[in-house]
Protein backbone atom coordinates (compact mmCIF):
# COMPACT_ATOMS: atom_id res chain seq x y z
CA UNK A 1 0.00 0.00 0.00
CA UNK A 2 2.69 2.30 1.01
CA UNK A 3 4.02 1.66 -2.91
CA UNK A 4 1.26 2.69 -4.12
CA UNK A 5 1.35 5.94 -2.43
CA UNK A 6 4.89 6.54 -3.40
CA UNK A 7 3.92 6.06 -7.15
CA UNK A 8 0.73 8.69 -6.79
CA UNK A 9 2.77 11.17 -5.59
CA UNK A 10 5.33 10.93 -8.14
CA UNK A 11 3.05 10.79 -10.72
CA UNK A 12 0.84 14.22 -9.46
CA UNK A 13 4.41 15.64 -9.23
CA UNK A 14 4.94 14.82 -12.61
CA UNK A 15 1.22 15.86 -13.59
CA UNK A 16 2.14 19.52 -12.01
CA UNK A 17 5.41 19.68 -13.95
CA UNK A 18 3.82 18.66 -17.30
CA UNK A 19 1.24 21.32 -16.37
CA UNK A 20 3.93 24.13 -15.39
CA UNK A 21 5.69 23.70 -18.16
CA UNK A 22 2.21 23.82 -20.75
CA UNK A 23 1.12 26.76 -19.80
CA UNK A 24 4.87 27.95 -19.84
CA UNK A 25 4.99 27.14 -23.71
CA UNK A 26 1.34 28.31 -24.22
CA UNK A 27 2.64 31.98 -22.44
CA UNK A 28 5.57 32.20 -25.08
CA UNK A 29 3.41 31.67 -27.76
CA UNK A 30 1.01 34.33 -27.01
CA UNK A 31 3.89 36.61 -26.80
CA UNK A 32 5.72 34.98 -29.91
CA UNK A 33 2.08 35.68 -31.97
CA UNK A 34 0.66 38.45 -29.95
CA UNK A 35 -0.49 40.14 -33.01
CA UNK A 36 -1.85 37.28 -34.59
CA UNK A 37 -4.10 36.49 -31.24
CA UNK A 38 -4.94 40.39 -30.93
CA UNK A 39 -6.38 40.02 -34.64
CA UNK A 40 -8.46 36.95 -34.04
CA UNK A 41 -9.94 38.75 -30.98
CA UNK A 42 -10.91 41.78 -32.71
CA UNK A 43 -12.44 39.58 -35.88
CA UNK A 44 -14.35 37.86 -33.00
CA UNK A 45 -15.48 40.55 -31.45
CA UNK A 46 -16.75 42.06 -34.25
CA UNK A 47 -18.46 38.93 -35.52
CA UNK A 48 -20.43 38.24 -32.45
CA UNK A 49 -21.78 41.95 -32.46
CA UNK A 50 -23.04 41.52 -35.56
CA UNK A 51 -24.15 38.45 -34.98
CA UNK A 52 -26.23 39.24 -31.59
CA UNK A 53 -27.42 42.85 -33.72
CA UNK A 54 -28.85 40.90 -36.04
CA UNK A 55 -30.55 38.22 -34.30
CA UNK A 56 -31.58 41.31 -32.36
CA UNK A 57 -32.93 42.98 -34.51
CA UNK A 58 -35.15 40.05 -36.42
CA UNK A 59 -36.57 39.16 -32.62
CA UNK A 60 -37.79 42.55 -32.13
CA UNK A 61 -39.32 43.03 -36.08
CA UNK A 62 -40.88 39.38 -35.01
CA UNK A 63 -42.23 40.41 -31.99
CA UNK A 64 -43.26 44.12 -31.90
CA UNK A 65 -46.71 44.58 -32.41
CA UNK A 66 -47.68 46.40 -35.86
CA UNK A 67 -51.36 46.46 -35.28
CA UNK A 68 -52.52 48.09 -31.88
CA UNK A 69 -56.49 48.54 -32.24
CA UNK A 70 -58.22 49.67 -28.90
CA UNK A 71 -62.01 50.31 -28.78
CA UNK A 72 -64.12 52.30 -26.50
CA UNK A 73 -65.09 49.76 -24.13
CA UNK A 74 -62.10 48.71 -23.42
CA UNK A 75 -61.22 45.95 -25.70
CA UNK A 76 -57.97 45.66 -27.51
CA UNK A 77 -56.42 43.51 -30.14
CA UNK A 78 -52.15 43.43 -30.62
CA UNK A 79 -51.08 41.64 -33.53
CA UNK A 80 -47.06 40.50 -34.11
CA UNK A 81 -45.39 39.03 -37.44
CA UNK A 82 -45.59 35.54 -35.83
CA UNK A 83 -49.33 36.25 -36.15
CA UNK A 84 -49.81 36.11 -32.68
CA UNK A 85 -53.48 37.83 -31.69
CA UNK A 86 -53.95 38.66 -28.17
CA UNK A 87 -57.48 40.06 -27.22
CA UNK A 88 -59.46 41.04 -24.39
CA UNK A 89 -63.00 39.82 -26.16
CA UNK A 90 -62.74 36.76 -28.54
CA UNK A 91 -64.50 37.15 -31.97
CA UNK A 92 -67.77 35.84 -32.23
CA UNK A 93 -68.26 32.62 -34.18
CA UNK A 94 -69.24 33.54 -37.30
CA UNK A 95 -70.27 30.23 -39.22
CA UNK A 96 -68.52 29.69 -42.81
CA UNK A 97 -71.22 29.95 -46.00
CA UNK A 98 -74.68 29.77 -44.28
CA UNK A 99 -75.92 33.66 -42.85
CA UNK A 100 -79.31 31.18 -41.85
CA UNK A 101 -77.77 30.74 -38.44
CA UNK A 102 -78.08 34.28 -37.99
CA UNK A 103 -81.49 34.70 -39.47
CA UNK A 104 -83.82 36.10 -36.70
CA UNK A 105 -87.12 34.01 -38.66
CA UNK A 106 -85.41 30.72 -38.05
CA UNK A 107 -84.55 31.02 -34.50
CA UNK A 108 -87.58 29.27 -32.11
CA UNK A 109 -89.50 31.75 -30.08
CA UNK A 110 -89.00 31.74 -26.49
CA UNK A 111 -92.21 34.11 -25.43
CA UNK A 112 -91.08 33.52 -21.48
CA UNK A 113 -87.89 35.06 -22.55
CA UNK A 114 -89.29 37.62 -24.25
CA UNK A 115 -91.69 38.52 -21.49
CA UNK A 116 -89.10 38.62 -19.12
Amino acid sequence: MFIFKVFGAIAKLGAGIVGFFGNLADFADHLIHKKEYERRARRRKIFWTVTLSVLGGILVVLLFPYRLIVKRNGDFEIRTLLLRVYRRSEDYDIPEGGSDSFDIEAAPEDVDAIEA
